[in-house]
């Protein structure tokens, strides 16, 4: 599996062809853009390629790796002292972009799988920030200062890398089938008689057999940067939309290189995938409750991609503890942590009791 360059040796710079200043990737135009006079510059035609997916144990055996300074031309690796995010770019960072904590230059050489893929940025920093500041606003019980520190903190641009997951399942079950009878029953009342209702019971009956399912681009995000439930939460992304990996796309931006390996990531897809299994067993065992006992699940056809997608992440410490708040760079989804105001939680506590103290007198006064 290859993803780089013809020659990956050789170190790609985007010089502006008016100036001679850097160019970065501009989301709104879709190419390179000079910061200092403007100037653009098509990224060339290599989007036409298409997107491949490959076989799974061929490649755990026998795949390409690359080192992974190698994802930005002329860049380095460095490694955060907090979180451990291991994170690849062609500029100077004292600063971890996941968790703002200070970051250290890595000096080996461990070689990795090379994305193939990407999609570029399509949300510039501008509306990342003005979503930080509206999703801020809409917490009620965030602290003031929080406000504050949201219209002064920048953000970043940040390609993660990800993993998909194709699989044609086979799963063989055990379990129990529930349908519903019902019996009239005496009962007495509070006043000593006697009366009848009805009651729903359950009979149950042995159940086994079998159900397939076909799993398409099962997405696992492979790094242990960011918490797995705060990136789902910028799902879904718009997969179709891929294009081929060019150096030009990651100008001006980070790049996180996975932790999580392909055969770790597979068993976080088997976890995505299991839900779904579960419900087709249930469907397929029937009646009006069921019980599931065993499952054995085969894979055939397993095929994976590996590519980067783009967010806006901004990473501040409150109190010594570290919050995140994370924008689809594709789609501006918003999804972030932020610290509690134990004071406005403690107010709204207190006129929460006034207002029913309040009630209560009213009500006995009438």
């Amino acid at each position: 599996m290859t993803a780089t360059p013809e020659n990956p040796d050789a170190k790609h710079e985007f010089p502006c062809q008016q100036c001679g200043a850097n160019l970065v990737f501009s989301p709104g135009d879709g190419g390179l853009k000079c910061e200092y006079c403007g100037h653009e510059q098509s990224l060339g035609s290599e989007n036409d390629q298409p997107v491949v997916e490959y076989d799974f144990a061929q490649a755990v055996a026998q795949a390409q790796r690359r080192p992974a300074r190698q994802l930005v031309e002329g860049g380095h690796e460095v490694r955060c002292d907090g979180c451990g995010a291991r994170t690849v770019l062609s500029s100077e960072a004292g600063r971890c972009p996941f968790c703002d904590s200070p970051v250290v230059m890595v000096q080996d050489e461990e070689e990795i799988f090379t994305p193939e893929n990407l999609l570029p940025f399509a949300i510039q920093e501008k509306q990342a920030r003005e979503a930080f500041k509206s999703w801020v606003s809409s917490r009620w019980f965030a602290p003031n200062d929080l406000s504050m520190r949201a219209r002064r903190e920048g953000m970043d641009g940040v390609f993660l890398p990800y993993w998909t997951y194709d699989s044609e399942t086979r799963t063989t079950y055990t379990g129990q089938r529930g349908e519903y009878y019902y019996v009239t029953e005496e009962y007495e009342d509070s006043n000593g008689d006697t009366k009848t209702r009805r009651v729903r019971k359950t009979r149950w009956y042995p159940a086994f057999g079998s159900v397939r399912n076909s799993f398409d681009d099962v997405l696992v995000c492979s790094t242990k940067a960011l918490p797995r439930a705060l990136i789902e939460k910028l799902e879904p992304w718009d997969l179709d939309k891929l294009v081929p990996y060019a150096p030009g796309y990651l100008s001006g931006y980070l790049a996180n290189r996975y932790d999580i390996g392909l055969e770790a990531g597979f068993d976080i897809a088997e976890d995505r995938m299991e839900p779904i299994i579960r419900r087709s067993i249930a469907r397929d065992i029937g009646g009006d409750e069921q019980r599931i006992f065993s499952t054995r699940i085969q894979h055939a056809d397993v095929r994976f991609k590996h590519f980067l997608l783009p967010l806006w992440i901004s990473s501040f410490r409150y109190q010594d503890k570290v919050y995140r708040f994370l924008v689809n760079a594709r789609t501006g989804e918003p999804a972030g942590e932020r610290p509690y105001s134990w004071v406005k939680i403690s107010l709204a506590v207190i006129a929460g009791l006034i207002l029913i103290a309040l009630l209560v007198y009213l009500f006995k006064s009438k």
